[in-house]
């Protein structure tokens, strides 16, 4: 996970699509964006977020071509979490700790 471009060490996270429920993957969303959002905060010279991005390079093709995980990353805005998700989260959460947030998300 990104925040204009950005991360920490401790952004990623594991999910199994096959095990959680929407609302077990929106809570692990949620905790990732507050740790990057308290540690943004923290900050004396704050720009607007205007861009999250969240991908996985855990993927295979159907024809079992080979996928780098260093270099292929895609986007799990739409299929894992949806948009209004990501949206509310970031939302609320930039809210508790006075970030402001223009976000446009891929």
């Amino acid at each position: 996970m990104t925040f204009d471009g950005k991360s920490l060490n401790n952004s990623l996270f594991t999910y199994n699509l096959q095990k959680e429920t929407v609302e077990q993957l929106n809570a692990k969303l949620r905790e990732k964006v507050r740790e990057y959002l308290s540690f943004y905060s923290e900050f004396k010279n704050k720009s607007e977020i205007k861009r999250i991005d969240i991908f996985s390079s855990d993927f295979v093709c159907l024809n079992s071509c080979k996928l780098s995980p260093q270099t292929t990353k895609f986007s799990v805005t739409g299929c894992v979490f949806s948009p209004e998700d990501v949206k509310k989260v970031l939302s609320e959460e930039s809210a508790k700790l006075k970030l402001k947030v223009n976000l446009s998300i891929d």
